[in-house]
């Protein structure tokens, strides 16, 4: 069984891909995993402006991911707020 993590994102030859996304590198943490009563607007501002969100949001649902993912919310790769 293989196990993939944040890394597999985007091949190692293409590092500038992952270097370019928006969140990368954002000092506010909370922000990517909201609780479910609580906006996630800035996560979703700071996504919508973001090279890779396709991508981000397709290594979530197909590692089971929770947290705000291409500016949506998943838990456990489930897609559950836009």
């Amino acid at each position: 069984m293989t196990v993939e993590i944040l890394a597999d994102l985007l091949p190692v030859s293409d590092s500038r891909g992952w270097q370019r996304a928006a969140c990368r590198g954002d000092p506010n943490h909370d922000a990517w995993f909201p609780y479910p009563s609580q906006d996630f607007a800035y996560a979703r501002e700071v996504c919508g402006r973001c090279p890779i969100r396709p991508e981000c949001r397709r290594f979530a649902e197909r590692t089971g991911q929770s947290g705000v993912w291409g500016g949506q919310e998943f838990d456990r790769g489930t897609m559950i707020r836009e």
